[in-house]
């Protein structure tokens, strides 16, 4: 994969891809323009990566700004990208391509950012490589989840909420009648408990009967009462159902080679202004070397807890961090059980997250309560990635 190599590119460019691999970069020219002519109004400090993440990353958090989703948008291609490549080649039998994979997480980026925290010195980057992967791997868990069900398991495992969002995604306009007609469904069709959901049969032509009467009585007590239903009609709604969830809950993936805009189209952001005032740029300036010096104090703290861990422990982190293994072939490596390997590693991050909030209320007086040490302990689980990674790439660069 092709490099960025200006500031300018980093937030102005897009991933293209051909047969599932990179192509090239695609420069969005008003967000090119746009970057530009910040640098032109900026100094030194503008032509570093921090300085406009934070400054992208504040204006969208204040005000909303669409064209700050669109520079970070920009900028957060890489780290989906590379989160794409190492679910897909570690993950052999993923339903995606690296572009499906990369596609369907990028459109998350709002997400993404709302998961940020800053303050906290973490890496935007970083993290953004470390939340696309999470995301990644909860998609698939739940499309793999999908694909094992039969149609009739689908519907025993669906929530009414996720049935709901799924119609309206569908669009149909009214949802009530499929509704009831899946609550008769769950109350009639009791699945025999040795089955799997894998391979839960249809229902037998008397139960779709009985569904039929169930909804056909329950149908009079609503306000307005719905329309009445044969039996045929009844199990259209249900397969018209289960259509509905497995496309929202599967989504089909659209090339990223379509064009986005006709071509004597305007795009949607020629509309929206740039010009942000001086001032605008000296509290970001502020706020990014503010940023960078927390960011060099934990870091601090987290290498002298570190260094006060047992040789075990370095080993741990080793090879979880460093050589990227899972933890059933640390397991195996270390000839212990996984759940060992998974009780290790959580006391060891637990240990660092210590040091760390304890060094946040001596000297930022920071209340340390639940949610504060959960953004605590991501941002702990980023910089030991980062940590361990520089250390194999500057191994690489020496070649030893």
């Amino acid at each position: 994969m092709q490099q960025r190599t200006t500031v300018v590119e980093r937030f102005s460019t897009f991933i293209q891809f051909a047969e599932d691999r990179f192509d090239r970069w695609i420069r969005d020219l008003r967000l090119h323009q746009g970057m530009k002519k910040q640098l032109a109004q900026g100094e030194n400090a503008a032509q570093l990566d921090g300085f406009w993440t934070l400054y992208w990353y504040k204006l969208w958090h204040s005000k909303g700004h669409d064209r700050a989703a669109a520079h970070l948008s920009a900028y957060l291609q890489e780290p989906c990208y590379w989160a794409a490549q190492s679910i897909t080649q570690r993950f052999t039998n993923v339903p995606w391509t690296l572009a499906d994979g990369f596609q369907s997480s990028i459109a998350y980026t709002d997400r993404i950012l709302k998961g940020y925290r800053p303050d906290y010195g973490s890496d935007l980057k970083a993290y953004a490589r470390t939340a696309f992967s999470n995301l990644m791997r909860d998609q698939l868990r739940q499309q793999q989840d999908i694909h094992i069900c039969s149609d009739w398991g689908l519907l025993r495992r669906l929530s009414q909420a996720q049935l709901q969002r799924s119609l309206e995604a569908a669009g149909f306009p009214k949802t009530e009648p499929h509704i009831l007609v899946w609550q008769c469904f769950k109350a009639i069709y009791i699945p025999d408990p040795q089955r799997t959901v894998r391979t839960l049969p249809p229902p037998s032509l008397e139960q779709f009967a009985q569904m039929t009467e169930r909804y056909n009585q329950l149908r009079l007590q609503l306000s307005p009462p719905l329309p009445q239903l044969e039996v045929e009609a009844l199990v259209d709604h249900l397969h018209a159902a289960i259509q509905a969830v497995r496309t929202y809950l599967t989504p089909a993936f659209t090339s990223l080679d379509q064009p986005q805009f006709a071509p004597d189209s305007k795009p949607p952001l020629a509309d929206l202004s740039c010009d942000d005032t001086p001032m605008d740029l000296l509290l970001a300036a502020e706020a990014h070397a503010e940023q960078q010096q927390r960011i060099q104090q934990i870091e601090a703290v987290l290498k002298a807890a570190i260094a006060q861990l047992s040789p075990a422990d370095h080993r741990l982190l080793q090879l979880y961090y460093q050589q990227t293994l899972t933890q059933t072939a640390i397991a195996q490596e270390l000839q212990i059980q996984q759940y060992q390997v998974s009780r290790q590693l959580s006391r060891v991050r637990q240990r660092l997250l210590g040091a760390v909030a304890r060094w946040s209320q001596e000297t930022l007086h920071i209340s340390v309560d639940s949610a504060v040490l959960k953004s605590m302990s991501d941002v702990i689980h980023e910089w030991l990635q980062q940590h361990y990674q520089l250390q194999v790439e500057g191994r690489d660069e020496r070649g030893v």
